[in-house]
């Protein structure tokens, strides 16, 4: 009787402690929920602002918008947010940005007369997210925007064939990246998912083999982000060099990251930097069930929320750059922006880890 006993309660502490688990990250949610609302919102127009010092800007982040969208569709799959939710910031948002097409395409982030401003590695990450929402929702507009952005990116000639191969990252720019190549890569691999076409598993593979060529960085998140698209094409056709391919960028990933949080030195310290990493890990471990994926992603996350309170995330958000301690450093700028000014793209992304974690914790 005890051999049976012993293994029940041990099963029962672990429920428990799991439990236990995922309420301390539906409540991490929450906090960075209600800052969100309380210092980024602008309810007139529907839409978060970029930075918590102008809460009643009319623009917003395209970045950010993305992350929030992303974290969104997170909270749809688990029940925190309806569906209808989703989709009424889906349209507003959208609606700030003129297309490539008209109402459809690539996203036009900025003019300056005749000449457009469209990011690669902004809207690759926008299709990867929109074939997201229609996954979690099956709603056909997502689909339509993720595959409409993605042939607008190639009309515009975001796919270079030159000696190094790769996803441009801006029209401004037209150098191929790592973050804007790696996001195709998983942009192409959700499409390959939902559709079953061919075209889309060996956009994947071109992507993946091109940031084997030089690329204007490549850095952890972006392998990351790379193994996470490698991991969902072999989920949908089992090809081993996939899963190959997946497990070496995973691998490269974790040692960065590792290194970039406990070591002085190159590399930011922040939430989107960071995230992706702990995003990517838990997928890996919703797949494998490997105890150590997961065990590596709340590492990552609680790196930024392990020594706050609800009160203090709710009052102050999260910040831009962060020290080896995981405190925040409060006297530099980050993408033109005060370190001491949270912004959408970097709160919106802990909001989004909180919910997968939460995801993760069943």
């Amino acid at each position: 009787m005890r051999r049976i006993v012993i293994p029940l309660l041990l099963v029962m502490c672990a429920a428990a402690s799991g439990r236990a688990q995922k309420k301390t990250w539906a409540a991490l949610l929450y906090a960075t929920q209600s800052y969100m609302q309380h210092h980024l919102w602008n309810p007139s127009t529907g839409n978060y602002v970029l930075r918590a010092d102008y809460p009643n800007a009319s623009g917003s982040d395209s970045w950010g918008i993305t992350i929030v969208l992303d974290a969104d569709a997170y909270m749809v799959s688990e029940g925190l947010m309806t569906p209808e939710a989703l989709k009424q910031y889906f349209v507003t948002s959208s609606m700030l940005y003129p297309k490539t097409n008209g109402m459809t395409g690539a996203r036009i982030i900025g003019r300056r007369g005749d000449q457009i401003y469209v990011g690669g590695d902004d809207d690759l990450q926008w299709c990867a997210v929109l074939a997201h929402c229609f996954l979690v929702t099956k709603d056909s507009d997502y689909l339509s925007a993720a595959e409409s952005s993605f042939k607008g990116l190639l009309d515009l000639g975001f796919w270079m064939n030159g000696v190094s191969k790769g996803w441009m990252w801006n029209t401004a720019d037209r150098r191929p990246d790592g973050v804007s190549t790696a996001y195709g890569a998983l942009a192409a691999a959700r499409l390959y998912e939902i559709t079953g076409e061919n075209v889309y598993k060996q956009w994947t593979v071109a992507s993946l083999n091109a940031l084997r060529t030089p690329q204007v960085g490549f850095f952890p998140r972006d392998m990351m982000v790379a193994a996470d698209a490698a991991l969902t094409a072999f989920e949908v056709s089992q090809d081993l060099s996939l899963h190959t391919r997946a497990m070496e960028l995973l691998n490269s990933a974790v040692t960065g990251g590792l290194a970039m949080l406990h070591h002085e030195g190159p590399g930011f310290r922040n939430p989107t930097d960071i995230g992706d990493l702990a995003d990517g890990l838990l997928h890996f471990y919703e797949v494998t069930h490997t105890a150590r994926y997961k065990s590596l992603a709340e590492k990552f996350i609680l790196y930024f929320a392990g020594r706050r309170t609800l009160p203090d995330i709710a009052e102050r958000g999260f910040f831009s750059q962060y020290d080896t301690k995981g405190e925040p450093m409060m006297q530099g700028t980050y993408l033109g922006i005060p370190d001491t000014v949270p912004y959408l793209s970097e709160v919106a992304e802990m909001l989004k880890l909180f919910a997968i974690a939460e995801k993760s914790d069943k």
